[in-house]
């Protein structure tokens, strides 16, 4: 797909699962981060698992910074959240 492009949405409820697959016996064959959610599957390696090449190293990287950065804003919102809902709680009662 040399031009093309694809997307998919996977959103994550209380039931999404996560899993990093290492297999330290046979470094030929991993590792595989896995997301399950939604009935859906998505698996993440590097192109030739195991074979790790600087490039993967710089990838595995950015993804944390990536996720770090999610979890970041996802604390920050369910923070306001949460005073929203503290605050409609005192103005019941």
């Amino acid at each position: 797909m040399k031009d093309g492009y694809g997307g998919m949405d996977l959103h994550l409820g209380a039931g999404t699962r996560f899993y990093c697959h290492t297999y330290p016996e046979n470094p030929e064959a991993g590792p595989i981060l896995v997301i399950e959610a939604a009935g859906v599957s998505l698996m993440l390696s590097n192109r030739t698992r195991g074979a790790v090449e600087a490039g993967d190293v710089e990838n595995a990287r950015r993804l944390l910074e990536v996720v770090s950065e999610f979890t970041a804003e996802v604390e920050r919102l369910h923070a306001i959240n949460g005073a929203a809902v503290d605050s409609m709680q005192d103005a019941a009662a």
